[in-house]
């Protein structure tokens, strides 16, 4: 079969005990990226009266599960660049979109992460010398 459509989920690899320190540094590095500065309001992109999140969603981004290759979780922090810079998202919509793409154990690392973050703040806040267990 062709890797097509519901194909496009990245792999879990259950195997590893390390794969919430993964997804930790996963949405570290997305966060670290995202403060570059994309202060822009909606209304700065010109007029359209779409939801950004459904605009986003029609980009058709991959999900993510989690894993421990850092190759994998770099390849899916840079397929969501892509889509928030053509798409001129604004930052704290670029957290809400990655985290609605969250999956299994990523989403079950987010669940508990989230008591700890405060996510209309996080763009502001350098997670670099900062570890989530």
């Amino acid at each position: 079969m062709s890797g097509r459509g519901r194909g496009r989920n990245i792999p879990v690899d259950e195997s590893s005990p390390d794969s919430n320190a993964s997804i930790a540094q996963l949405l570290r590095l997305l966060v670290e990226q995202q403060g570059g500065g994309n202060d822009q309001s909606s209304s700065s992109r010109g007029p359209s009266n779409d939801d950004p999140q459904e605009r986003f969603r029609r980009q058709k981004p991959m999900e993510f599960s989690g894993t421990k290759d850092p190759f994998i979780a770099e390849s899916w922090i840079k397929s969501m660049e892509v889509i928030f810079e053509y798409l001129q998202t604004p930052d704290l919509e670029r957290s809400r979109c990655a985290i609605y793409m969250l999956r299994d154990d990523a989403m079950l690392w987010w669940e508990g992460a989230k008591l700890t973050v405060d996510v209309t703040n996080c763009i502001k806040i350098s997670y670099k010398n900062r570890e989530f267990i």
